[in-house]
């Protein structure tokens, strides 16, 4: 098998891995959520305090279609928007308590996911791995 064969079936089988990783973030508790939603609950984790002009020059996407979706998040109870005391116009996003037992179950997915891996991979493949990924993004 040549080389260019070999590596369209790899990325093939990974996209594969990373659809099982994206069912798995959608079973148990985690079922009601989009793999969208659970992005910017990521984000507005990672980011605590951030806008949502922020988040949308941070995703490369539309203010609008930001605003969309943090309002669904709203709705849901997951995400609140904090008034700045400095400038009345400007929100910052923060996770509600319902919105941190999410990212907590998102977390532990993705810990059960890494698990799998480390115990597949030595450390020398794990470190090829990151490197190659970093490489190829």
């Amino acid at each position: 098998m040549n080389q260019e064969l070999e590596l369209v079936e790899s990325m093939d089988k990974l996209s594969e891995l990373i659809r099982k990783f994206q069912t798995q973030l959608l079973t148990g508790d985690l079922k009601e959520y989009t793999i969208r939603q659970l992005y910017y609950i990521e984000l507005i984790n990672k980011n605590e305090g951030i806008s949502v002009s922020e988040l949308s020059k941070a995703l490369d996407v539309k203010k609008s279609t930001v605003s969309v979706a943090i309002n669904q998040l709203i709705g849901l109870g997951i995400v609140t928007k904090i008034q700045s005391n400095v400038d009345k116009r400007f929100y910052f996003l923060q996770l509600t308590p319902k919105g941190k037992n999410i990212m907590k179950m998102h977390k532990q997915v993705h810990k059960n996911t890494i698990k799998k891996i480390l115990k597949i991979l030595n450390p020398e493949e794990v470190d090829n791995f990151i490197k190659i990924i970093k490489k190829i993004s």
